[in-house]
């Protein structure tokens, strides 16, 4: 599967027995379960094989991590909006096409930043660049300085190239390692600053900590740019820092060896000019109610590519929603018959940087927004949780919570009849696309897994998910969206109830 592009064809030529990935057989998935009794015809033809065959494409190294704007992130909208025309779907994009472009503040590093120290030079690659302005231009030439780890600076680092050296232990991990990564680097150039640096070097000895994870939201890479949508974006540091990647940190601390040891940075940051990111958004017309609307949506970007070269590969968040997603639109097309409504697909980008891509949506919608009557929303549907036979999962906005409506009440109901659980997810009625639905007044359900150990890291690949269990929910969110589509009476919401 690596670096391949499948047709739509293709996949639906796949039979349930084993993949090919770069030269090696996945493991047998089983067949496809049975649908449960009642359950619209076309349900059985989401089925695991074909959910994995989407997953590991678009969570495969050569997509680099999908960040929003990228050159992958734009290939992977070209991948869904492909699938989606061969389906038959109508495009309801821009200028009749599937993409929805929507504008964003991108700034980037010019060509000339990098570092030189004897006959070694830092370009292209293995470093970051947190800024202190929107057009920081800062040259440094001079002596070495080491600045040991940070704790102590000299009084005075004036023509000089300060270096400090950082190693793991410096933040804790997970996400609030990350976190913390941002502080520690904002303390950094305070103290930095003081001491009268115009810009400093940063050696990283661990790749794979908070430290180098957290550069990918905030700093500024040689293919990777910093953006914001809607307002600027604070700068991150307070005077220009630039941070290697272990293999040049290591360089570098040993040409500091030698006595007299110079080194020439050259930073400059510059904005990008009518910079956009891109939604793919296609409709699948309905019968009697076909100027109302479902829409079914999922974020298909991730984060990038860390320091080291290792992909975020975002298996989970949010391959497999995607898979779902592309997945559901097969159903649909598919099916014999229409429900009364249409159905919209959405897959949006700009989730991760803050929900961007479904917020432009929402306030530019491509439907009516008075004739959307709901949103289902899939975001981390490929680690659920096993008790026996039974699916663990979480589903916002809960029975204890205001929004609560028929939407929901219905969607777990029909979970018993796959197998699926569910609890409240209340604590991300807010974190993902469905949210910027539900402040429209428009009713929504939110189907997702959790957190768990590989949330956010370069660990979440496609090998880790559970296929049984995408099948099933991803069952369930088309029946969910059927029913919707296709019931006569109105989504009511219920409020805040005892329970389920």
């Amino acid at each position: 599967m690596r670096g391949i592009h499948l047709t739509l064809a293709a996949t639906l030529a796949c039979s349930a027995g084993a993949a090919q990935t770069n030269g090696a057989a996945l493991p047998d998935l089983g067949a496809p379960a049975a649908a449960p009794p009642g359950a619209p015809a076309a349900t059985a033809t989401i089925r695991r094989d074909r959910l994995r065959r989407h997953a590991y494409w678009l969570a495969d190294d050569a997509r680099g991590g999908r960040h929003t704007a990228s050159k992958a992130q734009q290939e992977t909208a070209d991948y869904i909006a492909q699938h989606f025309k061969q389906l038959g779907l109508k495009p309801l994009g821009d200028k009749r096409k599937f993409l929805q472009h929507y504008p964003i503040e991108r700034l980037v590093l010019h060509k000339s930043t990098g570092l030189t120290f004897g006959e070694h030079r830092v370009r292209g690659e293995g470093f970051a660049v947190l800024h202190s302005s929107d057009n920081d231009k800062v040259s440094v030439k001079g002596k070495l300085l080491s600045c040991g780890n940070g704790a102590e600076l000299p009084s005075s680092v004036k023509g000089r190239v300060p270096v400090v050296v950082l190693d793991r232990g410096a933040t804790r991990g997970g996400v609030g390692g990350d976190l913390q990564a941002v502080q520690r680097y904002v303390q950094l150039s305070r103290q930095l600053r003081r001491a009268g640096a115009k810009a400093a070097i940063v050696c990283l000895l661990e790749d794979g900590g908070s430290l180098a994870n957290t550069l990918n939201y905030r700093g500024l890479m040689p293919d990777h740019g910093v953006m914001s949508f809607g307002q600027p974006a604070r700068p991150p540091v307070e005077l220009p820092l630039f941070v290697l990647n272990r293999l040049h940190s290591e360089a570098l601390i040993a040409h500091m060896a030698e006595q007299k040891a110079t080194a020439t940075l050259k930073i400059q940051v510059q904005r990008e000019r009518k910079a956009r990111a891109a939604n793919v958004c296609a409709v699948l017309e309905g019968t009697s109610k076909k100027s109302q609307a479902v829409v079914i949506s999922a974020h298909h970007d991730h984060v990038g590519t860390r320091l080291d070269g290792d992909r975020f590969n975002g298996a989970d968040d949010n391959a497999s929603g995607t898979a779902g997603l592309l997945a559901l639109a097969e159903a649909f097309a598919a099916a014999d018959e229409r429900p009364a409504r249409s159905i919209v697909f959405l897959s949006v980008s700009g989730e991760e940087l803050g929900l961007w891509g479904s917020a432009y949506y929402a306030d530019n919608p491509t439907w009516p927004r008075d004739r959307i009557v709901a949103n289902v929303n899939i975001d981390m549907i490929g680690r659920a949780g096993r008790d026996g036979d039974t699916l663990q999962m979480q589903v916002t906005p809960s029975y204890a919570h205001p929004k609560y409506s028929t939407l929901v009440r219905d969607a777990v109901a029909l979970g018993e009849k796959f197998g699926v659980a569910f609890q409240s997810g209340d604590t991300y009625y807010q974190r993902s696309d469905h949210y910027n639905f539900a402040k429209k007044g428009i009713p929504v359900v939110f189907f997702c897994d959790g957190e768990h150990p590989d949330y956010h890291q370069v660990t979440d690949h496609a090998d880790k998910l559970d296929y049984a269990a995408m099948e099933a929910i991803t069952r369930l969110a088309y029946w969910t969206a059927w029913r919707a589509a296709d019931q006569k009476e109105p989504i009511r919401e219920l409020g805040a109830q005892p329970g389920w």
